[in-house]
């Protein structure tokens, strides 16, 4: 499944608008929102349709889903949207990301929790906003991919110390204009262990550079150490490092529509999150060339000489690598 579909479930006293672009978004925020009155108005409608005195408009079908008999449930609904309550505390299982993984649907899921098992694009966590006529605003905003409460008067960041949550290329890239700059750049070793490395230093300006397409599970637990420490704590989450490099223009995309509209590409069947899709568009892109060719693992040669390294730190705007 694959696609952005825009939803409106209505009833005579509540009404809620939002789209859905990716296999998975996370609906947040405290009781008494109105939360759980959407779960209730789409299960309404599964049970009983026009009589329920609700209508939902989407070119696919929304399914609420509860209950011991989730996993039979999900899978014989599949091109569905499926949307779960809180209440069901399987969506924090490692069954429940099983699950999903490879399934063709797109998942709802509504929950004050973060759900360390599912990769969670930062861009697609909502609160609701209005009364009568509800709507989904995105909890964390961004500008140039810097998060969370950033101005454009306060950037570019300009750290003394460089997190990444890999170790990969995007590690060994971004330790190659630390050493040029004299600061230090670190390895977490992983997306949990961001926050752990972060807490760990209390007197630098750091910024921390992860994939946002996965990192929504994360963000809550460092964006409040940006809170402690607004002006000594940067966060940088573009989709994922190979994102940043077909944006750069380093190599040459033929397709740019694959870049512009990953959501009509990046299948959920194919894809657990949108990290991955760009891994495997840059890969595809770059195949064929004896010099361009790139791995997660190793960064060649090619993407370290100064101008192709020019080119990529440069379109990272919110960042002072000068």
């Amino acid at each position: 499944m694959h696609g952005e579909y825009k939803v409106r479930v209505k009833n005579n006293r509540n009404s809620y608008i939002f789209s859905l672009r990716r296999n998975i978004t996370l609906l947040k925020g405290e009781s008494g929102r109105g939360k759980t009155t959407l779960f209730d108005m789409i299960h309404e409608h599964n049970r009983f349709g026009r009589e329920s005195g609700v209508s939902i408009s989407c070119d696919r079908e929304l399914v609420a889903i509860s209950g011991d008999k989730w996993e039979e449930d999900i899978r014989s609904n599949p091109g569905k949207i499926i949307v779960i309550d809180e209440d069901s505390h399987f969506i924090r299982s490692r069954d429940f990301a099983r699950v999903v993984r490879g399934s063709d649907n797109y998942y709802l899921l509504i929950t004050r929790n973060y759900l360390s098992e599912l990769p969670i694009s930062v861009d697609e966590i909502y609160e609701l906003a209005g009364t009568k006529n509800k709507r989904f605003n995105r909890v964390y905003s961004d500008v140039w991919k810097m998060y969370d409460k950033p101005n454009k008067s306060s950037l570019p960041f300009k750290p003394q110390i460089i997190i990444t949550e890999d170790s990969g290329s995007g590690y060994q890239f971004f330790d190659l204009i630390a050493r040029r700059l004299g600061i230090r750049c670190i390895s977490s070793g992983g997306k949990s262990g961001v926050y752990r490395e972060l807490a760990s230093h209390h007197e630098e300006k750091v910024v921390v550079i992860a994939d946002g397409a996965a990192f929504g599970s994360e963000i809550g637990d460092v964006v409040m150490q940006q809170d402690l420490h607004p002006n000594r704590v940067g966060i940088y989450l573009p989709e994922s490092f190979e994102w940043v490099i077909l944006n750069s223009g380093a190599v040459m995309l033929k397709d740019s529509d694959k870049l512009t509209s990953p959501e009509d590409y990046a299948d959920s069947v194919d894809y657990m999150s949108w990290e991955q899709y760009f891994t495997e568009l840059l890969i595809d892109t770059v195949k064929d060339s004896k010099y361009q060719k790139y791995t997660k693992d190793k960064l060649s040669d090619y993407y370290s000489q100064d101008r192709v390294e020019s080119m990529i730190r440069e379109f990272i705007k919110g960042i002072d690598f000068t």
